[in-house]
């Protein structure tokens, strides 16, 4: 559904709405301007419930420039909606490639992760060489950091975290699977209409999980937790 079809149900269901239902959410006042807030506000609220939602994972191949070592995700490409790097900030992360842009994929390799600490306390003394990428970390701001500083340009590839999507246009459509699109009128109505008339705050993780078909979004659309080996 897009959101003015969602705004619509929203307005159907709640039985507060008399009248024709809303042809448009732009311009809404009044009750129906309430309603189309909601309704944005309770897929705001499902898409900060996790940090780890597959629908909100896309992929980055961005260019470094020599001598520059922390990119932000716009520098890596992401011209848009960027949220931060997605990263398991452990030995384990092997996500992370880089090539030189010159040669192609047939160069291409994986970057190493370090936690911060490690990187700052170890790559970040004494005289800073220019040479081909062997390492990464994350910076508490959020950059991806680069060890040795590049030489060239090269490329650099890797996941991300989509920012939370808004819907503001009659026509947008909610990212994350049609199929549970229902949700959204489900939290609209049980969190803001029945219970938060004036509501302007996002949804807790422990009320939208009094929801059933949460629990399926969630079962659906996280990541299966895998154990290192068997259990002893």
């Amino acid at each position: 559904m897009n959101f003015l079809a969602l705004c619509q149900r929203v307005a159907s269901d709640s039985g507060t709405v008399s009248g024709e239902l809303p042809s448009t959410v732009a311009g809404q006042t009044g009750r129906l301007g309430k309603i189309v807030r909601w309704t944005n506000d309770a897929w705001r609220s499902i898409q900060l419930a996790h940090s780890q939602w597959l629908w909100m994972r896309s992929d980055f191949s961005g260019q470094t420039v020599a001598g520059t070592r922390t990119y932000t995700g716009v520098d890596m490409g992401v011209a848009s909606r960027f949220g931060d790097f997605l990263c398991r900030n452990d030995a384990r992360e092997n996500r992370y490639s880089i090539y030189l842009t010159a040669t192609g994929v047939a160069d291409e390799g994986q970057l190493q992760y370090r936690d911060y600490d490690h990187f700052y306390t170890v790559f970040q003394r004494g005289v800073q060489t220019q040479n081909p990428p062997s390492y990464f970390t994350i910076t508490p701001d959020g950059k991806l950091a680069l060890h040795p500083i590049p030489d060239d340009a090269y490329t650099v590839k890797g996941p991300y975290r989509k920012d939370v999507q808004d819907l503001t246009a009659d026509g947008d459509i909610p990212e994350m699977p049609t199929r549970f699109h229902d949700l959204i009128v489900d939290i609209a109505l049980q969190n803001y209409l029945d219970v938060h008339d004036e509501a302007t705050v996002m949804v807790p993780l422990h009320r939208l999980r009094t929801i059933p078909r949460f629990a399926e979004l969630e079962r659906d659309q996280l990541p299966t937790i895998r154990l290192p080996g068997p259990l002893a």
